[in-house]
C-alpha cells in the first residue's frame, strides 16, 4: 500500500479533526500525483485505501475518460429579450424586441465595432477571455490536485497548459455571492448579495460590463435555476445571458440545465462573436442530486459497501433510490465531474478548432466546495466555512507575452476567486478602477498573474464569511495556519463605535487549528486581515438589496419555468441529438 494514502486511511479512523483529515488527504494527495501518473501509463496501479470511504481498491487500471464529443451546430440567431430588471427602463423598444427572441435575458449592446477589431481579438492581440465556473467542485477531487480518480483529464491538460493554484478559497460557500465577487472583485458584504436570491445591485460595476464598454461581445450561459437573471441579478453587462433552465430535479421544484446543453448554446454564440468576446460558461455539475449520465455513471461507480449512512442525515435532494453508502455517492459525485469535465474539453477543443485557443485567457474554477462527511456534514455546501466547503480548484491559462514560462507552473500561495476580477480586466489590458461606484476602496483582489510570477499577494490575505442570524464567522487562510473568528450578532454596532479600529479582536471568540496554526502566525494573519474584517463589521451598503425570496415557493418556481417556457425558443432537433447521445433526453 502507498504509505502516504495507509496514513491518511489511519488518519481519518484516528479521531483527527475534519479540518486535519482534510489537509493530510490533500497534500498527500498532491505527493502522490507522479505515482498515480506513473501507474496510469503502464497501466497497472499503486494498491490505495480510498480514505473515508471505507473501500479498497487493490488496483487502479484505466483512468483514462473519454470525452463525448457531439457535433457542432449553429443555432439559428434570433433577436434578444429584454431582462425584467430593465423592462420599465426600455418600453419604448419592446415592440423591436418581441418580434424574436434568443432564450435568456439581455442588456443594451454597445455601438457595432469595426470588422478589423473583431477580426484582430482582444487588445494586444489576445483571444477570448472565457471564464468556467464548475458548480460544487471540491478541489481535492481532480486529478491534477491528486486525487487517485481520472476524473478531470481536460481540466488537467489545461493547467498543464496554464497555472494551477493550489490553495484557492472562495468569499462564500453558495452559488450566486461567490459567482458575484468574481463578476465584481468585491467581497460579499461590498456588493451586498450574501445568500441565494439576492439581486446584485445595479449600482455596481460588473466584469461584463467593464468588457463591453471595452468593446467586447459579451455572453453568459449558466445552468441553474439560482442564476436566472430574475433571481440573481447576474445579467448585467451581457449581450446574451442564456439562462434557459428547464430540466427539473428528481426530488424538488428546483430546475437546471445539463452541461452538454450549456455547453453547445455557447460555442455556437463564441464561433459567431468571438475571438473578441468575453464568454461566462456556469455549469451545474457536480452539484446534487448525483445523477451523472452515462458512461460516466457506470465508469465512476463504487461498490455499495463501507459506510452505510442513514438517509436522516442526507439533504432530502440528494436522496436516490438504492443509494445508501457513502461510496455510492462519491462514485457518483466523482462521475459528475467527469461528465462536466468533457464538457468543458469539448469548449476547449472548439477553441482550438477556431485557432483562438493560444491566444484565449481561460479561468476555470469553482464556486464552492461540498461537504463529505467533515464535521458531520454530508453533501451540503453553503452551511460552514471549512476547507471541504471553502477550497476549490482555480486554474488559469495566460495569453500573451511571457505566459509560455508559466506552463505547468503549481502555485501554493494562497489566493481568492475575487482575484478572478482583476486577473480578467488585466488580461484585456482594462485598468483596474481603484474606487468602486460610491468611493470605497475597491483594492481586495490581485491578478493572479502577478501571483504566479511570484509577487506576493497584496495587501490582503484571502478570507471566507459565513453571515446568519447568529453573527458572523470568517475564516483567514495564509500558507501555514488557519484562523476562524466569530462575532456575535450585534457586535457590528458596537465595534462601529469603539475608540480603536484593531479593538476588534476583542470581540471575537478565534479558533486556532491544531497542527497548522502557531500564536505567531495568528498575530502575523490577524493583522494582515484586519482591514477587511473590520470592514466587514461596520460596512453599510448604500444601495438596498433586492429580495427575490418569492422564488422559494415551490409552485412560484413552476410556474415561472412554465411561463418563460412559452415565451422561449424550443430546443433544434441536432441539440436534442447531442443531449440523447449523452443519456440525457430519452
Amino acid at each position: 500500500m502507498v504509505p502516504g494514502l495507509h496514513a491518511i486511511h489511519l488518519l481519518a479512523g484516528q479521531g483527527c479533526s475534519a479540518r486535519c483529515r482534510y489537509e493530510a488527504k490533500f497534500q498527500a494527495a498532491l505527493q502522490l500525483s507522479s505515482c498515480l501518473a506513473r501507474a496510469s501509463r503502464r497501466r497497472g496501479g499503486c494498491e490505495l485505501v480510498a480514505p473515508g470511504l471505507g473501500v479498497q481498491l487493490p488496483s487502479l487500471m484505466a483512468w483514462t475518460v473519454s470525452s463525448v464529443h457531439s457535433p457542432t451546430t449553429t443555432l439559428q440567431p434570433g433577436q434578444r429579450r429584454p431582462s425584467p430588471l430593465v423592462v420599465k427602463s426600455t418600453l419604448a423598444l419592446a415592440v423591436g424586441l418581441l418580434l424574436g427572441f434568443q432564450v435568456g435575458c439581455s442588456r443594451p449592446a454597445p455601438a457595432p465595432e469595426s470588422a478589423a477589431a473583431h477580426d484582430t481579438g482582444g487588445p494586444g492581440g489576445a483571444g477570448p477571455l472565457v471564464l468556467i465556473v464548475v458548480d460544487t467542485l471540491r478541489a481535492d477531487h481532480l486529478s491534477c490536485y491528486g486525487y487517485w480518480r481520472a476524473t478531470s483529464p481536460r481540466l488537467c491538460e489545461l493547467a498543464a497548459d496554464g497555472v494551477l493554484f493550489e490553495r484557492a478559497y472562495t468569499p462564500r460557500t453558495s452559488t450566486t455571492p461567490a459567482i458575484a465577487s468574481m463578476l465584481t472583485g468585491l467581497y460579499p458584504h461590498r456588493h451586498g448579495v450574501r445568500g441565494l436570491l439576492l439581486l446584485l445591485p445595479d449600482d455596481l460595476s460588473t466584469l461584463a460590463e467593464r468588457m463591453q464598454a471595452a468593446g467586447y461581445a459579451t455572453g453568459g450561459f449558466v445552468s441553474s435555476f439560482v442564476m436566472v437573471a430574475d433571481v440573481s441579478g447576474l445579467a448585467q453587462g451581457f449581450d446574451v445571458y442564456d439562462d434557459d433552465v428547464r430540466e427539473r430535479e428528481p426530488s424538488r421544484e428546483n430546475y437546471e440545465r445539463p452541461a452538454a446543453a450549456t455547453v453547445e448554446r455557447a460555442i455556437d454564440w463564441l464561433a459567431a462573436h468571438g475571438p473578441r468576446a468575453f464568454l461566462l460558461v456556469h455549469l451545474i455539475e457536480p452539484h446534487g442530486p448525483y445523477t451523472p449520465p452515462e458512461p460516466f455513471l457506470d465508469e465512476f461507480a463504487l461498490p455499495a459497501q463501507g459506510r452505510h449512512i442513514p438517509r436522516s442525515l442526507v439533504p432530502a435532494y440528494q436522496i436516490l433510490p438504492g443509494v445508501d453508502f457513502v461510496s455510492q455517492y462519491v462514485g457518483r459525485y466523482d462521475g459528475e465531474i467527469a461528465s462536466a469535465d468533457a464538457q468543458i474539453g469539448r469548449l476547449i477543443a472548439r477553441l482550438k478548432q477556431l485557432g483562438w485557443y493560444d491566444g484565449a485567457t481561460i479561468v476555470a474554477v469553482a464556486d464552492h466546495g461540498e461537504s463529505m462527511g467533515e464535521r458531520r456534514s454530508w453533501f451540503r455546501h453553503g452551511t460552514t466555512i471549512d476547507l471541504a466547503q471553502a477550497h476549490v480548484p482555480l486554474i488559469v491559462k495566460f495569453a500573451g507575452s511571457g505566459a509560455s514560462a508559466l506552463r505547468g507552473r503549481h502555485v501554493a500561495a494562497p489566493v481568492t476567486t475575487v482575484d478572478v476580477f482583476p486577473t480578467m480586466l488585466a488580461a484585456a489590458n482594462i485598468e483596474q478602477s481603484a474606487t468602486a461606484a460610491d468611493g470605497r476602496d475597491a483594492a481586495v483582489a490581485t491578478d493572479l498573474r502577478a501571483i504566479a510570477d511570484g509577487r506576493a499577494r497584496d495587501p490582503l490575505p484571502p478570507l471566507t464569511e459565513l453571515k446568519d442570524a447568529r453573527g458572523l464567522i470568517v475564516a483567514g487562510r495564509a500558507s501555514d495556519c488557519e484562523i476562524w473568528w466569530k462575532f456575535d450578532r450585534g457586535v457590528e454596532g458596537q465595534l462601529a463605535t469603539a475608540a480603536s479600529a484593531a479593538s476588534w479582536r476583542s470581540f471575537a471568540r478565534s479558533k486556532r487549528f491544531p497542527r497548522s496554526a502557531t500564536p505567531s502566525c495568528e498575530t502575523q494573519l490577524a493583522s494582515a486581515a484586519s482591514p477587511l474584517i473590520i470592514d466587514m463589521l461596520t460596512y453599510k451598503l448604500p444601495f438596498p438589496v433586492v429580495s427575490r425570496k418569492d422564488f422559494r415557493q415551490r409552485d412560484r418556481r413552476t410556474r415561472f419555468i412554465a411561463e418563460r417556457a412559452e415565451r422561449t425558443v424550443p430546443l433544434g432537433q441536432r441539440e436534442r441529438d447531442a443531449l440523447r447521445s449523452l443519456g440525457y433526453v430519452e
